[in-house]
């Protein structure tokens, strides 16, 4: 099911930015995945977690160390940042602005703070797609993870109380459930069909 905010968007000549947001194990990242073209390319984030295996700098984040990331941020060249699991994930304002300058669109990962800071300073140039999905279809997902049960148990407790909360999908231009038994096809078709829409 999708919901489409009607907002009244100035249309953007130059490049967009499809924004994903929602709580963990909606299918943000596998939605990602199946967007991600030379037409629609993922912004690459930064951070300071060490890369796992099979991961490469500059294709999957911008590794960099702490004192590098602190670096960025006293220069703010750091749209938004935050800290998790003790380490710190940013997205750099040089990588968003080279997409808004042209002419190809993108598409990027956030956090509802992450969202709300791109929309604080590059309205124009956002679509913020809310993805989500109920407890249940969370629960089970995050258990095929492999995630330990303490963590399963903070990301739903966090799902419960803020990320499936109505005023955390406010500032979403649409909202498209993903849960259990939904065919994944037609939820991408109906990414899509926002992206679509936005982009007119």
């Amino acid at each position: 099911m999708t919901l489409t905010k009607a907002l009244k968007k100035e249309k953007s000549q130059v490049g967009q930015i499809v924004v994903l947001y929602g709580p963990s194990a909606s299918g943000k990242t596998q939605i990602q995945q199946q967007l991600t073209s030379p037409q629609l390319p993922k912004i690459i984030t930064a951070t300071t977690r060490e890369p796992r295996a099979g991961e490469v700098d500059g294709v999957h984040y911008w590794f960099l160390d702490n004192q590098q990331f602190l670096d960025k941020m006293e220069q703010n060249a750091l749209v938004e940042w935050t800290n998790y699991n003790g380490h710190y994930y940013g997205t750099l304002r040089s990588s968003i602005e080279e997409v808004i300058s042209g002419p190809y669109n993108a598409n990027i990962i956030l956090d509802l703070s992450g969202v709300l800071a791109l929309q604080k300073y590059y309205a124009q140039h956002i679509t913020a797609i809310y993805i989500g999905a109920d407890l249940s279809s969370l629960s089970r997902r995050l258990a095929e993870r492999g995630s330990d049960l303490a963590e399963v148990a903070a990301r739903l407790q966090k799902a419960e109380e803020e990320e499936l909360n109505s005023r955390y999908m406010e500032t979403a231009n649409a909202v498209v459930w993903n849960n259990d038994g939904t065919d994944f096809a037609e939820t991408l078709s109906q990414v899509k069909k926002v992206i679509a829409e936005f982009e007119g």
